[in-house]
């Protein structure tokens, strides 16, 4: 009898989902298990625009891919050299799910068995911190010649299926878990199997392939089978609706918690709380009699707000609490109960007019004209999804505006100008702005500033 055949597989993409990404650059390795018995490996046009932060993830650019093969091209040695074989990727399902879009696209149903090697390894190589290909390969000694580059990334999974075809005999019937009962009926094991362990967004897909709900966690894959064992009353309902799970890794929880912000906003999926501009809250700004400017939060009713817009009454009077501690304003001024806050001298006086109206107007200017962070050009900067690599947010002129990741093997970035060169912009919001602040009050990140 013939030995079993399996073809490991790596795709780069244009993007985190299979949705609207497509491939530009694929290797396949076939195997028995032991030894590699074909291969193939190409650059593909895409066809589509390749965005700066994922050239910066991949080293692939537009010029690169201009005179590679489209996909329709490879098709027939795609079919070809992956026939009779069982396909395995490290997260099986976003590289199946990337050629079978590919098909589709062509006209073609892709079917081949599967085997997800995030999955096997969590069952047969136990006890490891992380089992994204970068952190199990590096536990375990294997090397990767090329990062985040198809061939590299494939060359890799091959000696790691390897170790697990030794640890498991070959028998690759996994032990159930509890999480797996809890699953809906119309998801298989291995759309959560695929999730990384590390930073990102997941996205919860109904049959129809319409977002029910978008959210962001430091780890994917146990929030995501947190969610699913969860009997309270919104998941149970959104379980109910729930055929298929996309991801796209970050690397960062900060950048993951940002880019949810705006795909909920885009997407409006029914689960998710989507911020009702209409009712929402604001600072205005008066004077009183004795001189005093006074801040208030209150239902929004125009244009002429400062900029300072909040889904919740909370929200805002959290924020003008936050300006009250930093630049020393009377709480009762903001619209705020004192309490014993003016007694604290958190307040210097302007409630009971010990403190001159100009000194106190004065730090209330300060404060709206800074409106968001007190440093005006800084970038926070965190570790990506690779050791390697350095995720970051950027400020500029006290406002949030926008995140990148850069490669240190390939650049060196030290200055907020060489982070610029590789800086993804982003629309700001009071909750992104929210976002950032509160992760700098409970994380001590590195910061680059001007100074």
């Amino acid at each position: 009898m013939s030995a079993k055949l399996y073809s490991v597989i790596d795709v780069e993409t244009t993007g985190g989902t299979t949705h609207s990404s497509r491939v530009t650059d694929i290797s396949i390795f076939v195997t028995d298990g032991k030894e590699i018995l074909d291969e193939f490996s190409s650059l593909i046009n895409p066809e589509m625009f390749i965005p700066g932060f994922i050239t910066q993830l991949t080293g692939i650019d537009n010029e690169m891919v201009t005179g590679a093969p489209t996909f329709s091209e490879v098709a027939q040695r795609v079919l070809d050299i992956t026939a009779g074989t069982t396909f395995v990727a490290h997260n099986v399902n976003f590289d199946f799910g990337m050629i079978s879009s590919e098909f589709r696209r062509l006209g073609y149903a892709y079917e081949r068995p599967k085997l997800c090697t995030v999955r096997l390894s969590r069952q047969f190589i136990p006890g490891h911190r992380s089992y994204g290909l970068g952190k199990i390969c590096e536990d375990l000694g294997i090397p990767i010649h090329g990062r985040h580059r198809a061939r590299g990334d494939a060359e890799a999974t091959v000696q790691l299926f390897r170790m697990i075809m030794e640890a498991s005999g070959g028998d690759f019937n996994l032990a159930s878990e509890k999480w797996v009962k809890s699953l809906p009926h119309q998801l298989k094991r291995e759309q959560v199997d695929r999730l990384p362990e590390g930073a990102g967004v997941y996205y919860f897909y109904n049959d129809q392939g319409t977002p029910i709900f978008i959210g962001s966690a430091g780890n994917l894959f146990k929030k995501v089978k947190t969610l699913l064992v969860s009997k309270a009353r919104k998941a149970m309902e959104m379980k109910s609706l729930l055929a298929d799970i996309d991801f796209e890794g970050t690397g960062s929880e900060l950048i993951a918690r940002l880019k949810v912000m705006s795909a909920i906003q885009e997407h409006q999926p029914v689960f998710n709380h989507v911020p009702n501009r209409k009712a929402a809250y604001s600072v205005s700004v008066s004077t009183d009699l004795f001189g005093y400017i006074h801040l208030q939060v209150s239902p929004r009713a125009s244009n002429n707000d400062n900029g300072l817009i909040f889904n919740t009454r909370r929200e805002g009077e959290a924020y003008l609490e936050k300006l009250c501690k930093q630049y020393e304003l009377c709480p009762q001024l903001c619209g705020l109960k004192p309490g014993e806050r003016c007694a604290e001298h958190i307040c210097l006086g302007a409630c009971r007019q010990l403190e001159p109206a100009g000194s106190h107007n004065t730090r209330i200017q300060t404060a709206l004209a800074e409106r968001s962070f007190s440093k005006s050009d800084f970038v926070i900067v965190e570790k990506g999804l690779m050791s390697n690599e350095q995720a970051f947010v950027m400020i500029e002129d006290h406002e949030y505006i926008g995140y990148g990741v850069v490669n240190q093997e390939l650049h060196t970035v030290s200055t907020l100008d060489d982070f610029r060169n590789y800086l993804n912009t982003d629309t700001a919001s009071q909750e992104k702005i929210a976002i950032i602040q509160t992760y700098l009050s409970k994380n001590k990140p590195r910061i680059i500033s001007t100074s």
